[in-house]
C-alpha cells in the first residue's frame, strides 16, 4: 500500500509555487498596513488560507493530470508522485479534502468578520480552484486556464486579502492586483507555450495550442512588459502611488524570461526548459517590490 512522507506530500503540493498565493496575499495585507488598517492575526490567517488554496488546487491537477493521460511517466516534467505510486489517488483525494477544508474554515471566520462580499470571493476561489481540472468544468483543459489564473490570483485573492485584513478594498486594490495577475498568470502561459507539443499530445486545447506558439510567445510578452507599463501608467496619473515605480528595478527578471521566450521558440527549444521558473522568479521580484512600495508609503507618511 502506498504512503507518503511530508517530503512526498510537499513534492505534490509544489511549495515552489506558493509564491503565486504569498504574493497577492501580501499585497493585500501591505496595502492594508499602508491604510494604517494593519491586523497581523488576519495577515497570518490570510497567508494560511492562500497557500492552503493554492496547494489543495495543485493537488486537484496533479490527480487529474494523471487520470487523463497529460502526465505520464515518460512525460519530462510530470510529476512522480501518483505515477510512481508513493501516493494513491484516494490519499491524495483526502489530502485535497484536508486543504479545501483549511481554507474553507478560515473563510468562515473572515465572512462573519467581513460579510457577504467575503462569501462571494471565498466561494469563487474555491470553486474555481477544484474545478481547475476536477470534472464537469475542467477549464484548464478548455484553454481558459490562463485567463481564469489572471483572475483568481490577480484581482479576487489582492481583493480578498485587503477585504480579510482591512475590511474593504478599494478602486486602487483592483488596479495593484492587475500586474501582479498578468505575471501569475504569465508563469502558466509560459509552461504551456513550452508543453505545447504534450498538450497536443494529450488531447487537451491550452491557449498556446489555440493561437500558436510563436503567437502565444508575442503575448507572453505582452504580459509581462505589460505588467511594468501598467504600472507606469498607474504611478504617471497617480491612480497608484509613486512609489510602486520601485517595481522597475524588477525589469531585469522580467526581460530576461522575454528574451528566454523569443530564443526558445525561435529554434532554441532548451531555453524553454525552466522558463515557467524564470517566469515565476520575475512575478516574485515584482511582487514583493510592489509590496514594499506600500509599506515604504506608510512609512514616509
Amino acid at each position: 500500500m502506498a504512503s507518503g512522507g511530508a517530503k512526498t506530500w510537499l513534492e505534490l503540493t509544489r511549495p515552489y509555487s506558493w509564491t503565486a498565493s504569498l504574493v497577492p496575499a501580501a499585497l493585500g495585507g501591505a496595502m492594508a498596513l499602508a491604510e494604517g488598517r494593519f491586523a497581523s492575526g488576519l495577515f497570518l490567517l490570510t497567508l494560511i488560507a492562500a497557500v492552503a488554496l493554492q496547494s489543495g488546487t495543485n493537488l486537484v491537477n496533479e490527480l487529474y493530470d494523471v487520470i487523463n493521460r497529460v502526465d505520464t511517466i515518460d512525460a519530462p516534467r510530470a510529476s512522480r508522485v501518483l505515477l510512481e505510486g508513493r501516493l494513491t489517488q484516494d490519499q491524495v483525494r483526502r489530502g485535497t479534502a484536508v486543504l479545501f477544508g483549511t481554507a474553507v474554515l478560515i473563510g468562515l471566520y473572515l465572512v462573519r468578520l467581513r460579510g457577504t462580499p467575503m462569501l462571494v470571493i471565498g466561494a469563487v476561489g474555491v470553486l474555481a480552484g477544484y474545478f481547475y481540472t476536477a470534472p464537469p468544468f475542467q477549464y484548464k483543459y478548455r484553454a481558459l486556464g490562463v485567463p481564469m489564473v489572471f483572475l483568481m490570483m490577480g484581482p479576487l485573492m489582492v481583493a480578498g486579502a485587503h477585504l480579510a485584513i482591512a475590511g474593504h478594498y478599494t478602486r486602487q486594490t483592483i488596479l495593484a492586483s492587475i500586474p501582479v495577475g498578468l505575471l501569475v498568470a504569465a508563469i502558466l502561459h509560459s509552461n504551456e507555450i513550452r508543453d505545447i507539443s504534450l498538450d497536443a499530445r494529450a488531447g487537451f486545447a491550452t491557449l498556446s495550442s489555440v493561437i500558436g506558439q510563436k503567437t502565444a510567445a508575442r503575448v507572453y510578452a505582452g504580459m509581462v512588459l505589460g505588467a511594468y507599463g501598467l504600472t507606469v501608467f498607474f504611478a504617471g496619473f497617480k491612480l497608484l502611488p509613486a512609489w510602486t515605480l520601485l517595481t522597475v528595478l524588477s525589469i531585469p527578471a522580467g526581460l530576461a524570461a522575454v528574451r528566454a521566450i523569443k530564443s526558445g521558440v525561435e529554434g532554441k527549444p532548451e531555453d524553454l526548459i525552466r522558463i515557467d521558473e524564470a517566469t515565476a522568479r520575475a512575478h516574485l521580484a515584482y511582487g514583493l517590490l510592489l509590496a514594499l512600495s506600500f509599506v515604504v508609503q506608510r512609512i514616509a507618511g
